[in-house]
């Protein structure tokens, strides 16, 4: 399915390399040759390929559907083609199963309530707040951590500071009296 698609791309640069060097160009001329890739149709691996002035690929596409669902077969039901903007319904797309009209509900009472009779709501408030409180509390848990560290960082380097200091006023004492 993607290999289509390049596939086709390496053609489409290959028919535009091969009519720029036909003109006289080299391989070099890129703006040139991606020039030649815009406005342009060719017949890819997947089918016709067609871009438009602006060097985008018009898409083709296709809806398909199941139709037989024990054995589990799907079915093209609908075409679009991107060049003319068209839609080629087929002979076996069936209106009836592309709407909801007629379509009831089922509503299953066997399976239990999973929010435990809270609501949904309130239950997702709960699961929230233990969220937010335990986002909160490891919040709280590093700036603590943080700051007794700094703490003990700060300490030790006025204690550092101030034995410095000591001895540098018992020198300045001892030199005082030992002049004297």
């Amino acid at each position: 399915m993607f290999v289509e698609g390049f596939h086709d791309a390496l053609l489409l640069y290959a028919l535009a390399l091969h009519e720029a060097i036909r003109n006289g160009l080299t391989k070099k001329d890129g703006a040139d040759i991606t020039y030649r890739m815009w406005n342009r149709t060719f017949d890819g691996i997947a089918g016709q390929v067609s871009m438009d002035f602006n060097g985008d690929r018009y898409g083709d596409f296709s809806v398909m559907s199941m139709t037989n669902t024990e054995a589990g077969t799907y079915e093209t039901v609908c075409n679009y083609f991107g060049v003319n903007e068209s839609f080629q319904m087929l002979p076996v797309f069936n209106p009836e199963l592309f709407t909801l009209k007629g379509r009831h509900r089922v509503h299953h009472t066997d399976q239990p309530d999973k929010s435990c009779g809270l609501g949904v709501s309130a239950l997702t408030g709960i699961i929230v707040g233990a969220l937010l409180g335990t986002a909160l509390l490891m919040a709280l848990y590093f700036i603590r951590k943080n700051y007794t560290i700094t703490i003990e960082r700060r300490t030790a380097r006025e204690e550092r500071d101030m034995g410095k200091h000591r001895q540098l006023r018992e020198d300045s004492v001892r030199s005082n009296f030992s002049a004297a």
